[in-house]
């Protein structure tokens, strides 16, 4: 079949730095014929720097008008369901990068959407494509009755993650789509937090979609699924109604479908230049260990411990993942769902259930200092 003709919306630093050049990579898949930033120079930059007749501009509406665009790559910041709504009623399938959306009724909104159409809505919570996810699933049947999973973060500051990497600048962003942008993403906001604290507010805007989202979304990868609610959330420094310096460490607890303790734990260590996740599934007779690679970095990749014992003799199965990144395997199965009807392993309703619970968790952290709660989390 020919490539499906893609408009790439937002050309930042996921997109410059990861999408495009595997895009690319895939070129017998996809070719991109329209790109968009609200950076006009950088629109017309990245455009020049593609192969073929590649449109250019600053107003997402143009991509999703344009009748040669089949797809559509939501990669902006923030809330993506204004344009991913926009790309869905246009007739176009849609890739969004996480979070899909900040709110519930917005996700709710897309799905309907997407169900009435039968277009393909796949968000980009890429860990769910690694190689050894599929391995990781099959050991938790070796290691007896899962017990605890703890899941721990080590996160550096943005810039040393992809310090390696040329970003083009973005020296003249329209201030009117900027403006429009957060707007949106604020009223979203609203919809989801409501009247809380702006503490409560900035740690899940800033902190649990950010990063922490990412975490929930693997744990649904995992078969492990999500807590219901959470016994337990302390945010270091604590929430207040001013904004922190920094982000704070969090220590969330709650169980999980099957009975297991969640421990998760989220940290910020800005002085240290090096990104750490560790999933770890303890049972009654043995343990996983999975280490993630980081984002940014495409040498890096994910390795699968499996420590179980058989006839009293003791076990320990190492699994590396291949050289082919997980970002690459999402775009992969995006081509999959549109060009052979393949199943959507990370689809909206996946987004809808991470973002409920990182509602609560944000909910809960708050009502523990005391603080009000508004909107959905309420």
């Amino acid at each position: 079949m020919a490539p499906i003709r893609v408009g790439v919306v937002g050309l930042g630093l996921i997109s410059q730095a990861v999408h495009l050049p595997n895009l690319e990579t895939l070129r017998d898949r996809f070719t991109v014929v329209h790109v968009c930033d609200a950076s006009a120079s950088l629109a017309r930059e990245v455009a020049g720097r593609l192969p073929g007749d590649v449109a250019a501009t600053h107003d997402w509406h143009d991509v999703v008008a344009d009748p040669r665009v089949e797809a559509v790559l939501v990669l902006t910041p923030g809330s993506h369901g204004e344009i991913a709504a926009g790309a869905l009623r246009a007739g176009k399938h849609v890739f969004a990068e996480k979070p899909l959306a900040h709110s519930r009724a917005e996700i709710r909104e897309l799905i309907d959407l997407s169900s009435t159409s039968g277009l393909v809505l796949q968000v980009g919570t890429m860990k769910a494509y690694d190689d050894v996810i599929v391995a990781a699933r099959t050991a938790l049947g070796s290691i007896g009755t899962l017990r605890v999973v703890r899941v721990t973060v080590l996160h550096p500051t943005d810039e040393c993650q992809f310090e390696h990497v040329g970003l083009i600048p973005a020296d003249d962003p329209d201030p009117g789509a900027v403006a429009a942008g957060r707007a949106y993403t604020d009223a979203r906001n609203d919809e989801a937090m409501g009247d809380s604290a702006l503490g409560v507010r900035l740690l899940y805007s800033d902190v649990l979609l950010g990063s922490v989202i990412h975490e929930l979304a693997l744990l649904r990868a995992l078969g492990l699924g999500l807590p219901a609610s959470w016994d337990f959330v302390s945010v270091d420094p604590p929430l207040g109604e001013a904004r922190a310096p920094e982000p704070p460490r969090i220590m969330a607890i709650g169980q999980l479908p099957g009975g297991a303790q969640l421990q998760l734990s989220w940290n910020w260590v800005p002085d240290f230049p090096e990104y750490d996740e560790e999933v770890k599934m303890i049972g009654s007779a043995g343990r996983i260990t999975l280490q993630m690679p980081g984002p940014y970095l495409a040498d890096h990749r994910a390795e699968l411990t499996v420590e179980s014992v058989s006839d009293g003799v003791r076990h320990r199965d190492v699994v590396t993942s291949g050289y082919t990144t997980a970002f690459v395997r999402e775009l992969e199965a995006f081509a999959a769902s549109v060009r052979d009807g393949a199943p959507v392993a990370c689809d909206a309703q996946g987004a809808l259930d991470d973002v409920a619970a990182l509602q609560s968790l944000a909910a809960t952290a708050g009502r523990s200092a005391g603080l009000h709660i508004g909107g959905e989390a309420a």
